[in-house]
């Protein structure tokens, strides 16, 4: 091999050096391991929510549903009238809870199909999380959530019940 082989082929080999070392750095900015262990299973979490939410929303207007049919009924053209009106719209709102239960379980099952590629490519590769934030944005967007507590209403089992709230503002109230 010549030495002017040798200097492209080295020069070859810094280059990729060079790219193995950006390639990982931008890796670790995407912080696979945050995403695969926090932010996307409490995507899931937050959809699978709202499911079991527009869930218990449909009994309730099925609920309102019964209560109507058992309204006065002294005026049978008018109770008549009415329930047919509140029924179509009682069931349509059902209809429509049922196909946004289906979009949203899809998007769960492909939130669990994101994190299992994520979560094998961020073992296969061991990169680790990158401690700083992908923006300046980002980082500011995070410091104001903390700051002003903007985290949403919690999942169930995941904050604060009404008896511990109870408790905790009885311990303020004077004897």
């Amino acid at each position: 091999m010549s030495i002017l082989e040798n200097a492209e082929l080295e020069n070859e080999l810094r280059k990729i050096a060079s790219y193995i070392v950006t390639l990982r750095r931008e890796i670790a900015v995407l912080q696979a391991n945050e995403m695969h262990m926090k932010k996307i299973p409490a995507a899931g979490q937050e959809l699978a929510a709202v499911v079991n939410s527009t869930e218990g929303a449909t009994n309730e207007i099925m609920a309102i549903a019964e209560n109507v049919l058992s309204a006065d009924a002294s005026d049978p053209a008018a109770y008549k009238e009415f329930v047919d009106k509140e029924m179509m719209a009682l069931f349509e709102t059902c209809a429509f809870q049922d196909l946004t239960g289906q979009r949203i379980s899809r998007v769960v099952k492909t939130l669990e199909h994101i994190e299992a590629r994520v979560s094998r490519f961020a073992t296969y590769t061991g990169v680790e999380d990158d401690p700083e934030y992908a923006s300046e944005q980002e980082a500011v967007e995070i410091a104001r959530r903390r700051e002003l507590l903007l985290h949403g209403p919690s999942i169930a089992d995941d904050g604060n019940t009404q008896p511990m709230i109870d408790k905790l503002l009885a311990t303020f109230r004077n004897p």
